[in-house]
């Protein structure tokens, strides 16, 4: 893939403000780098946080030199809300890249990657809390100016959410996250088709239950109705599946990943793999030849981070979806339509309460540092009362079966 870099004295900056925190973080120079189902990668980054504590220091030397890393984060953004109040958040966006080709059959040989899932993970101060937001690929926004992966700079214009991605990378996917939400991205985390396969197949199998049979031909996942055991092809499947499955829309599949990565969660907090030493071998291979992570997060970090988490209640790893208010928009002047077009009143709430470190339901201090990006910066919606805040779409301590 692309190397995308940051403008240097930015990333120089962001290095130098993480380190006056206490926190040993190094560049390293490195050549950079699931697809629909990304939304997982989370708990993988869990996983090898818990991993790591029990690594011998070669061990720990030779995963943390397979993890690729990339300049991306952009602290300096003027349109983070903020800033001084979120130079210490920790926000992970989370990237599925569709790059499908060469991946083999079944996955298409489509040329370029888009970014067809991506999450916010968001963790409270002290860790008490996670907020995880889902970002519908097929949503109408705006996409700030930003520099392409062949170096030139693009225009700022509107197109879906997804296409951030093929122009630029992560280096436009965080810039437009961050023009939508005004929230500070600090981490970056990204996994392909083929990486979610093979950590899906470290870690053996994950258990999902469905109340029908499933016969997909599109995805080729086959269910049978209750608990299905599954392996790396078919949770790929799982989380990639759509038209055939639920309602057939991409927000019913968001809320399939979200189950998905509420039982991987369940899985990793429960210490499990820490008990079987081949599997735990298996497991950090895969995993960190699978991911890229920014420049200024370690191995090590992931392990400080996982150990912090270890006494999280799942119930307490809260799922969003961006709100939405309309379902099946059609953009003006284009010849789309189903599209998504996001609710901007209560969007300002949630993405608020990130900004803020509050619950979601606590209103924002008013502030003319809180201000959200002017309506210029960002289509529209009708209006929609702030005062009924975005309810959240499951936990992570939900069992359920269901298609979404």
């Amino acid at each position: 893939m692309p190397s995308y870099h940051n403008d240097a004295a930015t990333q120089e900056e962001f290095l130098s403000r993480l380190q006056s925190r206490g926190t040993r973080r190094r560049a390293r120079k490195r050549h950079p780098l699931l697809r629909r189902v990304i939304i997982v990668a989370t708990s993988f980054t869990l996983l090898l946080g818990f991993s790591a504590a029990a690594l011998a220091t070669y061990e720990y030397k030779k995963y943390n030199g397979q993890l690729k890393r990339v300049n991306v984060i952009q602290l300096h953004d003027v349109h983070i809300i903020k800033p001084k109040l979120q130079l210490n958040a920790e926000n992970f966006l989370i990237i599925g890249s569709d790059t499908r080709t060469g991946q083999g059959v079944g996955y298409g040989n489509e040329a370029g990657a888009r970014s067809d899932t991506t999450i916010l993970v968001h963790l409270s101060a002290g860790h008490r809390r996670a907020s995880i937001i889902s970002f519908p690929r097929d949503s109408w926004v705006h996409i700030p100016s930003c520099k392409a992966a062949d170096g030139s700079v693009v225009a700022a214009h509107e197109e879906l959410f997804n296409s951030a991605f093929s122009i630029g990378g992560p280096v436009c996917t965080i810039a437009t996250v961050q023009l939508l939400t005004g929230i500070a991205v600090t981490h970056f985390i990204e996994i392909d088709f083929s990486g979610f396969k093979d950590i899906v197949n470290a870690l053996g199998t994950v258990t999902m239950c469905t109340p029908i049979a499933v016969d997909d031909p599109e995805s080729k996942l086959h269910m049978h109705p209750g608990n299905n055991a599954l392996d790396g092809t078919q949770a790929l499947a799982y989380v990639r599946a759509r038209y055939t499955l639920g309602d057939g829309s991409d927000l019913g599949r968001i809320k399939r990943q979200q189950m998905f990565l509420g039982t991987v969660l369940r899985k990793a907090l429960s210490g499990s793999l820490l008990s079987d030493p081949i599997a735990l071998t298996h497991f950090l291979d895969a995993a960190t030849k699978a991911i890229t992570i920014d420049r200024a997060t370690t191995f090590g970090d992931l392990r400080k981070l996982a150990t912090s988490l270890s006494g999280l209640n799942p119930k307490r790893v809260v799922f969003y979806t961006a709100p939405i208010a309309n379902r099946d928009y059609s953009p003006p002047g284009t010849t789309y339509s189903g599209k998504v077009l996001l609710d901007t009143a209560k969007g300002r709430v949630l993405y608020d309460s990130i900004i803020n470190d509050a619950d979601v339901t606590t209103p924002a201090p008013t502030s003319s540092s809180s201000t959200a990006p002017s309506s210029s910066t960002a289509p529209t919606s009708k209006p929609s009362s702030s005062s009924q805040p975005p309810t959240a779409d499951t936990n992570a301590g939900d069992v359920s079966c269901s298609l979404g």
